[in-house]
């Protein structure tokens, strides 16, 4: 009998799994060296979250403080599961049009495991869109500064559910 296993279709998901790893493991070779590719150049940077333009960026400089409602789902759950041996920060936060949007980082148990999330939320604000001779357009519904605040908050614990959601 002919052997027929290097055209079966076994053997030919087994080549491109071992084309992804093999990318794979490049890939993370790149990221361990530091963005050097094999050729030693510079490796593209990837763009903060998204590449749309964005009405007010707050940059990230070191983590910022996570104000988390103990009470909440996530927080207890937390609390029950590490005790006081968890720790949660937002890296970074941005306001993109009526959203706020902030990326989370939990940090937890013995060995200091990371999860990182994004949460996002409406920035509330009472706004009125319209159309005029086919034009659409809104007015108002910028938020006050308490409003923008609060929903970086509930942003914060949208991620920090997130973060619980990978368990």
């Amino acid at each position: 009998m002919a052997d027929n296993s290097t055209n079966s279709p076994r053997s030919q998901l087994s080549s491109a799994f071992d084309d992804m790893l093999a990318q794979s493991k490049k890939s993370f070779d790149d990221l361990y060296r530091g963005g050097l590719s094999r050729s030693g150049s510079a490796l593209a940077q990837p763009k903060p979250f998204a590449t749309g333009a964005s009405t007010a960026a707050r940059p990230a400089s070191g983590a910022l403080p996570a104000k988390i409602d103990p009470d909440s789902a996530a927080a207890r759950w937390l609390n029950e599961r590490f005790g006081g041996s968890w720790r949660y920060e937002i890296t970074a936060q941005k306001r993109e049009g009526d959203e706020a949007i902030v990326l989370g980082k939990l940090t937890f148990g013995r060995d200091s495991a990371v999860r990182t999330q994004f949460g996002r939320a409406k920035i509330a604000g009472d706004a009125v869109a319209a159309s005029s001779a086919g034009v659409r357009f809104k007015v108002g519904g910028a938020g006050s500064e308490q409003d923008e605040r609060e929903a970086f908050r509930r942003a914060a614990e949208a991620a920090l559910s997130n973060c619980v959601d990978l368990f």
